[in-house]
């Protein structure tokens, strides 16, 4: 399950990270970006492990869960411009995701140190939904609208993916062990191709300035002189990057490393690799792998490879999103975790 649908197939994008973390001595971080909460099985189902209980003891499931949740004294949890979420809708939501993250990850509620990751849950769940009634509300005045025969033909792939899991023996079972309702899970891929629409829009065009270089590594000074004064004799780069570069992979094709953007390599090398004009050869950079001599084959914008096209396009829209958030005005009426101090 890649590219296209990956993000709507991630289990729990929010609650999974908070609850799989109380084997950990670090607190999650609530999530701000606005993403699809449906919980579909993944070809590599997360292995996080459960809190150990004693032989014999009885593992506390959703129900011991749910009397730990906080109940909001409220009957509005939070306002969005204006918009109201209710408190039912929150305990709604909750609910669903609680009981998916329980079963997903085997979790034994009567565990203490699961319980006390219980408040920073329910505030992400919280902040989740404020990032989704803000997408709505930001698609609309963009004008996005996901109609029928969208939601219909993802929602098909969606059941077409669980089935062919073999780990449920129908749809229903799914929405049964998920806590879902069919109107739950079309909520959900609505939440997701709204994400999509917005992602296309404010994602960036997937170009960037980019460089193709080439490169010798050495473990001295020295040696990075002798190469240097031989490049400076007229030897060729690419057989000098043969003979010399402890960087075997690169050596072999000639040094080699093929193009890049800004960002992929560390910050000595990416500073002289963009400031080379084309053709140049650097004098020795130093970094932690070595001493580097860089010559810049070729410059240009152009469209990043498929994997750091989706990291970009989600860093541009994360980036977008959180200016978004931060101009809404949102009003938080309830506080579950203790503020950090």
């Amino acid at each position: 399950m890649k590219g296209r649908r990956h993000i709507l197939f991630t289990l729990l994008l929010v609650g999974a990270s908070a609850l799989a973390a109380c084997s950990s001595d670090t607190a999650p971080t609530p999530t701000a970006v606005p993403e699809p909460t449906v919980a579909v099985p993944t070809e590599e189902p997360p292995t996080a492990e459960a809190p150990p209980s004693e032989p014999g003891q009885p593992v506390g499931g959703m129900d011991v869960a749910w009397e730990n949740v906080i109940q909001p004294e409220v009957d509005v949890v939070a306002f969005v411009n204006g918009a109201p979420i209710g408190k039912e809708v929150y305990l709604g939501e909750l609910r669903r995701q609680l009981q998916s993250v329980t079963d997903s990850y085997s979790l034994d509620w009567y565990d203490e140190q699961t319980v006390s990751y219980l408040p920073t849950f329910q505030d992400e769940i919280l902040q989740q939904m404020i990032n989704e009634e803000l997408a709505k509300q930001l698609a609309l005045a963009e004008g996005i609208v996901i109609d029928d025969a969208a939601r219909e033909a993802e929602l098909a792939k969606v059941q077409a993916d669980v089935l062919q899991s073999g780990q449920f023996d129908s749809w229903e079972d799914f929405l049964d062990a998920n806590g879902s309702t069919q109107e739950d899970m079309e909520d959900d891929i609505t939440d997701y191709l709204v994400y999509q629409r917005l992602l296309q829009t404010h994602g960036g065009s997937g170009e960037a300035e980019q460089v193709h270089a080439a490169h010798i590594l050495v473990d001295s000074e020295e040696t990075g002189q002798e190469v240097l004064d031989k490049l400076e004799a007229g030897e060729a780069f690419a057989d000098l990057a043969q003979e010399y570069s402890t960087d075997t992979g690169s050596g072999a094709e000639g040094g080699d490393l093929g193009w890049f953007p800004r960002g992929m390599m560390v910050p000595e090398f990416d500073e002289a690799a963009f400031s080379l004009d084309v053709g140049a050869i650097s004098d020795l950079v130093q970094s932690e792998f070595g001493y580097h001599i860089i010559q810049v084959l070729d410059k240009e914008t152009r469209l990043l490879d498929p994997a750091l096209l989706e990291q970009a396009q989600q860093e541009n829209f994360q980036a977008w999103f959180a200016e978004e958030l931060q101009a809404a005005a949102i009003e938080t009426l309830v506080e579950f975790a203790a503020p950090t101090p």
